[in-house]
């Protein structure tokens, strides 16, 4: 009987208190139906680019076809080389003619195709190449220039350069997403949890009593895990390279930047989190939500572009996802200054607003 009594004593102290209750039971089932929609890891809406000449009839028939397809979105003409148009991202693949052009190559016997492939996504760039090899034959059989019984792909030399990852390295692919995934729990719950446990214990009466302002305060608990996350950054790089052989062709400078820019963006949001939270639980439970939302919707798992339009202007909102495709964007690729200041400044724009919100409440709440 003592402990019926006990236990019913914790459900009623558990379902009186809101903030709990919902990230109970409510949040869990927002969670599952939005990561299900979004989780997709089919191969579609691949940008794929085609260099040819204007009059090349059969380069033209392909170019239909991706369109038509499922699989690919139509890129307009490309303003910059392929190689350059892959490594900033605006595309995933470019196909390139032959420069007598593919139909007069097909008329002489010796069928030739080039195609550019970005590899930094393992699984991606195989289903991009089945594709491709899947759609130019097919185009070759409806011209009647294949018979029907051949493979789709027989007697095309697909000329395949693989870029960014030459070794079809996966571990090449997910460890940038294990740093990004690191840096942001290590950031968050230290700043988020130790605010809270300084309103559980009741201490942080007197530490606003002290002699210091309130972003002074939110400096002091915000700076010593900004240096320890950045401690973690640095060795996880230099462990992946060890381990893994993991490249970095970007410019550290600007890497150690974006660093610093999101855990600025980061730690502010923590701080706004903790002034709803009276105890380390309640920080704990609402920062999971956060984290564990935001990791799934980031990119680092489900690709960005397969989402529902509505959920891609939210997950752009979100620092996390502008912080793996750029991490990910300069280890593996390089950097380009116009790439590396769009998604750095949508950072930024988040920190400033968490911060200022969170420097208003803190004041009132506290």
């Amino acid at each position: 009987m003592r402990l019926l009594g006990f236990l019913k004593k914790e459900i009623i102290q558990t379902l009186r208190n809101r903030v709990m209750l919902v990230a109970i039971l409510i949040m869990p089932l927002v969670q599952a139906v939005i990561i299900t929609i979004a989780l997709d890891n089919e191969a579609k809406n691949i940008n794929l680019a085609i260099d040819c000449k204007a009059n090349d009839y059969l380069m033209q028939k392909i170019k239909d076809k991706t369109t038509a397809s499922r699989w690919f979105n139509k890129v307009e003409s490309l303003q910059e080389s392929p190689f350059r148009a892959i490594q900033t991202g605006k595309v995933d693949a470019v196909i390139i003619a032959p420069e007598q052009g593919f139909t007069k190559s097909v008329g002489n016997f010796k069928p030739q195709i080039q195609l550019l492939v970005d590899a930094t996504n393992v699984l991606k760039a195989q289903a991009i190449e089945a594709y491709v090899k899947s759609i130019v034959g097919s185009v070759l059989k409806e011209c009647k220039l294949l018979p029907s019984s051949v493979k789709t792909s027989s007697g095309i030399e697909f000329k395949t350069r693989i870029l960014f990852n030459p070794e079809m390295n996966s571990k090449h692919y997910i460890f940038p997403f294990l740093i990004v995934i690191i840096t942001t729990i290590v950031l968050m719950s230290l700043v988020c949890i130790s605010i809270a446990r300084e309103k559980e214990t009741g201490t942080i009466e007197t530490l606003i009593a002290a002699p210091i302002k309130s972003y002074q305060l939110i400096l002091g608990k915000s700076v010593p895990y900004v240096v320890i996350g950045f401690i973690n950054l640095f060795t996880m790089l230099w462990m992946g390279k060890i381990i893994f052989d993991l490249p970095f062709r970007g410019n550290f400078p600007l890497f150690v930047l974006l660093f610093f820019v999101f855990a600025f963006a980061i730690c502010s949001f923590g701080v706004f989190l903790s002034t709803f939270c009276q105890t380390q639980q309640q920080a704990l439970l609402g920062m999971m939500i956060f984290l564990f939302l935001s990791l799934m919707l980031s990119g680092g798992l489900g690709a960005i572009e397969n989402m529902p339009p509505m959920l891609k202007w939210f997950v752009h909102l979100l620092p996390l996802s502008h912080y793996t495709t750029l991490a990910r964007n300069m280890i593996l690729k390089g950097t380009d200054l116009q790439f590396f200041l769009t998604h750095t400044g949508s950072i930024f724009l988040f920190g400033c607003v968490s911060a200022i919100i969170a420097f208003k409440k803190f004041k009132t709440t506290l």
